[in-house]
């Protein structure tokens, strides 16, 4: 059980604008850790992930992130070093080798690119969108992935983390499926994908659907269903319990670096976004802070409302000391996948993945 900051103000907002005084002073609860770029920063996650595999190799979560390379570009004119130093992978890139570039930092797709050649990469790096992006993820593309109706996606799961001592995660099982705008194709049997520079087909982020509610509900459920909307019953739950164990494991893999820090009095909804290729295979792509509740749309919307009373009871509540809330929600819907002491600084005592 967490112990309660009775009388404590609840603090539910940006991240930028939290008091850091007041919530270590134990006066704020707040719904944001204070360091967690370990988690939602590409690069990062990047190299946490991969010490983790160094030393739990036939872990899921091992598996089922692709093969992944972070590299620093201040000046095209070092490219070629850049690339002989961090990525020689992409020195004698094929035609069917097909990757992804994306910055370290952003999200909603900005700045992202497909690519298959070195000449596409340096374009793209030499572009005035990319001049204040220093640090950039490169990642062996998933090309391909599982199709609905032609099209790709990926799965949107929201995440709770409560606490710290101990810190315990929830995964919400109402996961979301986000389509690409435009049909996905291949280039015969080579396996390549044959239009690259076709981002409507590649890219299954939610924000180019309306969200000022223009759109109708049989528009809208072309974008965004329920991960269970799927016609594949058995697969999708076998699926929803791979991704639960990788969460878990997930942040087993961050919590005790310093790029991470749980603290007591505080909370965080992160929204994690996995692949799956076309034998079911489960790939990790990113875990996102804020998520935008706007990509479920307004079909979906009770969901978020669901949710967020589950995020009342499994943190505000237990946080300050306040009582459960009574409303009429699915209290089973918020499934603890994971749960770990910390004690200063970010130093383990002991975890379960559950």
């Amino acid at each position: 059980e967490v112990t309660p900051v009775r009388g404590a103000h609840v603090y539910w907002g940006e991240y930028e604008r939290i008091d850091w005084d007041s919530v270590g002073a134990g006066d704020v609860v707040a719904n944001c850790y204070c360091i967690r770029k370990g988690l939602i920063r590409k690069a990062q996650l990047a190299l946490g992930v991969s010490k983790w595999r160094s030393k739990r190799p036939g872990s899921l979560l091992a598996r089922c992130v692709p093969e992944t390379h972070v590299f620093e570009l201040y000046d095209i004119e070092y490219f070629d070093e850049v690339l002989i130093a961090d990525v020689p992978e992409l020195r004698d890139i094929k035609p069917e080798d097909v990757w992804i570039l994306k910055p370290n930092i952003t999200n909603q797709a900005l700045g992202v690119t497909v690519f298959n050649d070195l000449d596409t990469l340096r374009s793209v790096l030499s572009s005035d969108e990319a001049w204040n992006l220093r640090e950039w993820v490169v990642q062996r593309y998933v090309d391909r992935p599982l199709l609905v109706g032609g099209k790709k996606f990926h799965v949107r799961v929201y995440v709770l983390a409560v606490g710290a001592a101990p810190m315990t995660v929830y995964v919400h099982d109402d996961m979301l499926a986000l389509f690409a705008a435009e049909t996905y194709r291949h280039a015969g049997g080579s396996g390549s994908v044959r239009e690259l520079s076709d981002l409507g087909a590649h890219l299954t982020n939610t924000c180019r659907v309306a969200s000022d509610g223009s759109m109708t509900e049989g528009e809208e459920s072309g974008f965004v269903k329920l991960f269970d909307e799927i016609r594949d019953e058995i697969r999708v739950e076998g699926a929803k319990e791979g991704i639960r164990k990788v969460v878990g494991e997930c942040f087993e893999a961050v919590s005790s670096d310093l790029s991470f820090m749980p603290l007591p009095n505080c909370f965080e909804l992160f929204g994690f976004d996995f692949m799956l290729d076309e034998d079911w295979g489960l790939w990790l792509l990113e875990a996102n802070a804020e998520p935008d509740f706007k990509q479920t749309g307004g079909r979906l919307n009770r969901i978020i409302g669901d949710a967020i009373k589950g995020v009342y009871d499994k943190a505000v509540a237990p946080l300050t000391g306040a009582a459960r809330g009574t409303g009429n929600y699915d209290g089973t819907k918020w499934r603890k996948v994971y749960e770990k002491m910390v004690v200063s600084g970010s130093e383990a005592v002991g975890f379960q993945v559950v």
